[in-house]
């Protein structure tokens, strides 16, 4: 088969869909990854074709508009700028999406490349399958979404998935439409979502069952397959993955640290955030491993227990770490998982808060809303997850995490779906 995948957005949303691709091109499909162009080299240094997207992800967030949104820690805000970026460029996004779905027979896609793949898909008559890393919006009685769990009661519970959809419909309802207009296909005269539910298309979730268990009245095309990701030797392959000599000696001269990293989520209020480090430098003795990913930070502080560098292997260097303080994104929580880490979720926006509260509730660790977070609350989370519940419950899940053959699951699933005539 020959197969694309597309995702638009973070480093956190790619690197999943390289683990996909390898496991595909084992089992002799060709694949090609589509996404913004600053993630060509990362894709190809797999042995992935590549096929750009129209846009660049980390210019994005660090234009002024962006850092200034960010700033502000307003998730709607953030939300609002990424919608009108895709908006005031629609025109150059559509072509590239076109381009490259016209060059494979298959489609992999996730949330955010849905109101264009989705379109041209129905316009050639090809097969997609919707793939998430986030904690389902597949309606049921079980429980509400992350973001409305005031209550939970089963209409209720219903009523929170319909909501998030009609929020999502609002963001895309015009572009989707007059793109599909231009396509010659019919208007949407109800959401998206609703609309592809319901011609039955696979709809994978990997994420973990023992944080997140699979609904028992969903329908059989929606299904959690486990946390994807990329083998530990692949990973080590990779040219950004090389452990410099100065970070693996620092590692060695001291107690294990405390890995601090937003990856691509950004750090807009820098200013804060270097305050709140400062602090934890002065008050504790705690060494702190901190990635800076796609933040831009001057001026940080200068100090023995610190090292600073832009990405590491987490496969080589989580091991040797003892908390893992991050965004919440869901492959770097599984990672830290997997290498029994306790972890502080500073959440942002989206799908984070919901893992912060998961990670809460299951006693996994701490999870601080980035707008209140202060140098004393970190400190006192620093403490609360090094205590033998957590650690104990940390292993369980891990262990767990490590044996749910998420990456067959999946494979399995995509498999039978696209031979199914």
């Amino acid at each position: 088969m020959n197969i694309g995948i597309f995702t638009y957005g973070t480093r956190g949303d790619l690197q999943p869909y390289v683990a996909l691709a390898l496991g595909l091109v084992d089992k002799g499909h060709k694949v090609t990854i589509s996404a913004t162009d600053d993630f060509k080299a990362f894709v190809e240094g797999f042995g992935v074709p590549f096929q750009p997207l129209w846009g660049n992800a980390e210019k994005m967030m660090n234009s002024t508009e962006g850092q200034s949104i960010l700033q502000t820690e307003n998730a709607i805000k953030l939300m609002r700028y990424y919608f009108k970026v895709l908006h005031d460029n629609r025109e150059p996004l559509r072509k590239s999406y076109f381009e490259a779905i016209s060059k494979v027979d298959f489609i992999i896609a996730n949330s955010m490349t849905l109101p264009i793949g989705s379109a041209i898909a129905e316009k050639q008559n090809k097969k997609v399958a919707l793939t998430y890393f986030m904690p389902p919006v597949v309606p049921t009685i079980e429980f509400p979404l992350g973001d409305f769990d005031f209550f939970n009661f089963p209409w209720y519970n219903k009523l929170t998935f319909k909501i998030a959809q009609s929020f999502f419909w609002k963001f895309i309802k015009q572009d989707t439409n007059e793109y599909r207009q231009e396509l010659g296909l019919p208007i949407l005269k109800e959401n998206l979502v609703t609309y592809l539910d319901k011609q039955k298309i696979l709809d994978l979730y990997c994420i973990s069952q023992s944080l997140i268990p699979q609904p028992k009245d969903w329908e059989s095309h929606h299904k959690i397959t486990g946390f994807i990701y990329i083998p530990k030797h692949k990973r080590d392959e990779h040219f950004l993955d090389k452990t410099p000599t100065e970070l693996t000696e620092w590692i060695d001269q001291g107690d294990k640290p405390i890995y601090i990293g937003f990856g691509s989520n950004g750090v807009g209020n820098t200013e804060k955030f270097i305050k709140i480090l400062t602090e934890i430098l002065v008050q504790t003795n705690e060494r702190i491993l901190f990635c800076k990913g796609w933040s831009q930070f001057d001026n940080l502080p200068e100090h023995k227990n610190l090292f600073v560098t832009k990405y590491v292997n987490h496969e080589t260097i989580l091991p040797k770490c003892k908390i893992g303080i991050f965004h919440g994104g869901a492959g770097t929580l599984a990672t830290m998982l997997r290498h029994n880490l306790p972890v502080i979720i500073v959440s942002f926006y989206t799908d984070q808060p919901t893992w912060g509260k998961i990670v809460e509730r299951k006693k996994l660790g701490v999870h601080i809303p980035v707008k209140t977070l202060s140098a004393d609350k970190l400190i006192s989370a620093i403490q609360k997850v090094q205590v033998k519940e957590i650690e104990n419950n940390v292993s369980i899940a891990g262990q767990q995490i490590s044996n749910e053959n998420e990456l067959d699951n999946a494979l399995s699933e995509i498999e039978k779906y696209f031979n199914d005539k």
